[in-house]
C-alpha cells in the first residue's frame, strides 16, 4: 500500500535535531527508548509502538493530506480536518469506529514517506487494568518445569474482550484484549505497576465496608476481599478460632446482564462468607422483564447500607464504568441517607433533607471514606 516493503526490516537510527528541538521547544520522543535502541526497524515500529488501529483525529487528516496528489482525496481529507465538517468527521470515524489503517486503504493515493511515520501515526498507549488478586491469590503457582524454589508474586486480571460490530461489516476488536486472548500460557508480557486510587489505612481497611462493582469493576474489589480474608485467617491462627476477628461487616453489590453468563467469581464469594462477615447483593439487568441495576439494590437495602456507611462509619468503594453508573450510585446513596437520617438523643431517627444528605456524602469524600476507581 505504501511501498515500504523493501525498507521494512532495515535497522533504523534516530538522531534528534538539536537545533530544531531548541528553537521549537520540542518535547522528548514519546516512544520509550527511541534514541537508545539500535534494533528498531520500520516493521517493529508499526507492530509494537505505533497505533495504526486507532480511531484517527482531525489532525491526522490534515497531516496525510500533504501526502496525496489526488485533488479529490486531498479536498475530502481537508474537509474531515475542518471544524465546519465536524458531523461528517464523526460519521466517518468515531461512530463506525473506523481505524487509521482502514482510512489509508480507502485513500489509496496517500503515500507517506516511511521516514515520517513517527510524526503521522499516534503512539500505541499501554492499557490499564485493575489487579484482581489479593491475599493468598498473590502467591505464584509453580508451572511445569519450574524449580521447587521458584517464588514470586502472581496477579490476576479480569478482562472483558472488546468485540462488537458497527455499520462497517468487519467486526471491531480491541487491540489489547485481542492480543491477550490469543496468548499461550507461559508467554512473556511487558507490564508496569501503578498505584491505584483505592488505597486505605490499616484502620480503615478493618472497618465496615460497602463494595460496589458491576461487571469487570469487581476486579479490584476481589483483591480487597481476599486481602481481608488473609488477615482474618492469620488472626484466627494466632488467637484461636473462637476469638472474634476485628474486621467489620462487608456488603458486596455486584451487577451484570445475566447471572448465568456474567456472575464472575460466584463460588469465591460463597467461600469467602465462611471467613468474613460478607453479604452479597446482586443485580442482573436481563434476567427479568424489568431491568434491575446496582442502584436499585441500594434503594431496596437502604437501611442495611446506610447503617454501615452512617452509623458504623464505614467506607464505600465504587469501581467500574465511568459512564452513568457512578452518578446513579451516588444519587441512590444520597436518597438512602435522606431516608435513614440520624438518631437523636431520645433514640428516634430524624430524616435528613436533601442538603443534609448531600453534605454527609461530601464529608465522606473529604475524609477518604468515599473511594472511586472508574474507567
Amino acid at each position: 500500500m505504501m511501498g515500504w516493503e523493501s525498507d521494512a526490516d532495515t535497522p533504523l537510527c534516530f538522531e534528534p535535531n538539536a537545533t530544531y528541538a531548541s528553537a521549537n521547544n520540542a518535547p522528548s520522543p514519546e516512544i520509550p527508548f527511541l534514541l537508545k535502541s539500535p534494533g528498531f526497524t520500520l516493521r517493529i515500529l508499526l507492530t509494537d509502538y505505533l497505533d495504526i488501529m486507532a480511531i484517527p483525529r482531525r489532525s491526522f487528516f490534515s497531516n496525510i493530506a500533504h501526502y496525496t496528489e489526488d485533488p479529490m482525496h486531498k479536498e475530502r481529507l481537508l474537509e474531515f480536518a475542518n471544524p465546519e465538517y465536524i458531523d461528517e468527521f464523526y460519521d466517518y470515524t468515531s461512530r463506525p469506529r473506523r481505524s487509521i489503517l482502514e482510512v489509508l486503504h480507502e485513500f489509496e493515493s496517500v503515500k507517506i514517506p516511511w521516514q515520517n511515520v513517527c510524526t503521522v501515526f499516534p503512539t500505541l498507549r499501554g492499557r490499564q487494568f485493575s489487579l484482581a488478586s489479593g491475599g493468598k491469590l498473590k502467591t505464584l503457582r509453580s508451572l511445569p518445569g519450574d524449580s521447587p524454589t521458584n517464588s514470586g508474586t502472581r496477579f490476576d486480571l479480569l478482562v472483558a474482550i472488546v468485540k462488537y460490530q458497527t455499520v462497517i461489516k468487519k467486526i471491531r476488536e480491541g487491540v489489547c484484549t485481542r492480543y491477550l486472548a490469543v496468548l499461550r500460557p507461559g508467554s512473556t508480557l511487558k507490564v508496569q505497576v501503578q498505584k491505584g486510587g483505592l488505597t486505605s489505612s490499616m484502620r480503615q481497611f478493618l472497618e465496615p465496608t460497602v463494595l460496589i462493582g458491576p461487571g469487570t469493576g469487581v476486579a479490584p474489589l476481589r483483591s480487597i476481599l481476599w486481602e481481608k480474608a488473609a488477615m482474618a485467617t492469620t488472626y484466627r491462627e494466632k488467637h484461636g478460632l473462637d476469638v472474634p476477628v476485628p474486621i467489620g461487616p462487608i456488603i458486596l453489590l455486584y451487577g451484570g446482564r445475566n447471572r448465568r453468563a456474567d456472575f464472575f467469581f460466584e463460588e469465591e464469594w460463597e467461600a469467602l462468607k465462611d471467613v468474613l462477615d460478607l453479604t452479597v447483593l446482586t443485580a442482573f439487568s436481563r434476567d427479568q422483564k424489568q431491568k434491575i441495576y446496582v442502584q436499585d439494590r441500594i434503594r431496596e437495602h437502604t437501611r442495611l447500607i446506610s447503617r454501615i456507611l452512617h452509623d458504623l462509619g464505614g467506607t464505600v468503594y465504587i469501581c467500574g464504568s465511568s459512564g452513568k453508573m457512578p452518578q446513579a450510585i451516588r444519587e441512590a446513596l444520597i436518597e438512602g441517607f435522606q431516608e435513614f437520617g440520624q438518631e437523636n438523643k431520645s433514640g428516634e431517627r430524624k430524616k435528613y433533607n436533601r442538603e443534609e444528605a448531600e453534605k454527609y456524602l461530601m464529608d465522606m469524600e473529604k475524609v477518604g471514606r468515599y473511594k472511586q476507581e472508574t474507567w
